[in-house]
């Protein structure tokens, strides 16, 4: 039977899952579903049966990240994965759209007008060691997140990669196990998210104007993660990596950053990305 190409939807949740188990990527079924519910995708289907997906979410009118894109070993060497990822494109022709590249994908995406900019270090420990927290320093204050702080949350996020994502915000200070907001002389200069994810827990976003806010901001979270399992995802030049060695987080993975269109120029003076949501979603 032939290979049909359709919108995926919660009902391929499962099968979804057996895919990423198959990989041995981390993916639990709740990371399949809270991708979807953000998202959008597509599923590749034969004889009833999900063999390859693609997935990817619009930041806003002008950027967009593209993920998840997993073809079954027996459906390899068909072209399988190009008609995904084309079908993903047509939907995105007007945004700037990026993704994290394994070894295997980059010459694909190379093909359809990904252009390579930098890597991802996928930093993790098994079973994390106490953590000493960082102290603010003067004029510095910690706290958790509230209700009414998505809208700064979300103009902070913006300011640091152009992507626009309310609906992010909003579903980490739902969901999320903690959000810490860093106030600076009484302004919120930055924030990090512990959440769920795959093993253990992930710290991401991670998003702050310098990379000693950043630290302090990473290590009160980790401080209260002894014994866990804890995954943080951060592009190589942001600085942060070789702290997170340094605690015992090592790099076991670093993934190409591609983009299709024109990457995002930081705002001088503004925030940065110090950790990603995810490495599909960015």
């Amino acid at each position: 039977m032939s290979i049909q190409l359709r919108v995926m939807n919660e009902g391929d949740l499962d099968q979804a899952f057996v895919l990423t188990q198959q990989l041995k990527w981390p993916h639990r079924r709740a990371d399949w579903q809270q991708a979807l519910q953000l998202g959008e995708g597509v599923a590749a289907e034969r004889d009833g049966e999900l063999i390859g997906t693609a997935l990817c979410w619009r930041w806003g009118r002008d950027y967009a990240t593209l993920g998840l894109v997993i073809v079954a070993d027996a459906a390899q060497g068909k072209g399988i994965g190009q008609q995904l990822m084309q079908s993903v494109l047509d939907t995105l022709a007007d945004s700037n759209v990026r993704l994290h590249a394994t070894e295997a994908g980059k010459g694909l995406y190379e093909k359809l007008g990904f252009v390579a900019i930098g890597k991802v270090q996928q930093h993790q420990c098994r079973e994390l060691g106490g953590i000493i927290a960082e102290l603010p320093a003067a004029g510095q204050q910690l706290r958790d997140a509230q209700a009414n702080d998505a809208e700064r949350l979300t103009l902070l996020d913006h300011q640091a990669h152009g992507q626009y994502r309310p609906q992010l915000i909003a579903e980490l200070l739902s969901h999320a196990e903690r959000v810490r907001v860093l106030e600076q002389d009484g302004d919120i200069a930055g924030f990090a998210c512990v959440r769920r994810f795959g093993h253990g827990y992930s710290i991401g976003p991670i998003i702050a104007h310098s990379l000693p806010q950043a630290i302090l901001l990473v290590s009160q979270s980790l401080s209260d993660l002894s014994g866990q399992f804890v995954r943080i995802d951060t592009d190589a030049v942001s600085g942060l990596g070789e702290w997170l060695s340094a605690q015992g987080l090592v790099a076991v993975d670093a993934p190409t950053i591609m983009v299709k269109g024109t990457p995002w120029q930081p705002v001088a003076g503004g925030t940065q990305v110090f950790g990603l949501m995810t490495q599909a979603m960015g």
